[in-house]
């Protein structure tokens, strides 16, 4: 299996999922391919979360940006640079955002 543009080794993932443990407990490194590249990003944290929804009033597209930029680990830089792949990513801000679902009923 060819080696993927951007692709980390498993000492600097080790060193990511050490490293995103500052966010949260539940704070998760993920992957995300596309083609023959590779990059890295981390869940989304609640001030990460705050920042992004901040630069909503000035345009609905700056808060994926801002959710990208400042969970972006590493990787091949195409991804967050070339405006097909980067909406590639941006379809999975949902998994980014890492939840717990509950549920809720009216008493």
């Amino acid at each position: 299996m060819a080696k993927k543009i951007g692709e980390a080794t498993p000492e600097k993932i080790a060193e990511w999922k050490e490293e995103v443990k500052k966010f949260g407990a539940d704070a998760k490194v993920l992957e995300y391919e596309v083609e023959d590249k590779v990059c890295y990003v981390r869940t989304v944290d609640r001030n990460t979360y705050s920042a992004a929804a901040a630069k909503v009033s000035t345009s609905p597209a700056k808060f994926t940006e801002e959710i990208i930029k400042n969970c972006w680990l590493g990787g091949c830089d195409e991804i967050r640079t070339n405006d097909q792949y980067y909406f590639g990513l941006s379809d999975f801000l949902e998994e980014m955002i890492a939840k717990k679902k509950g549920s809720i009923k009216v008493l």
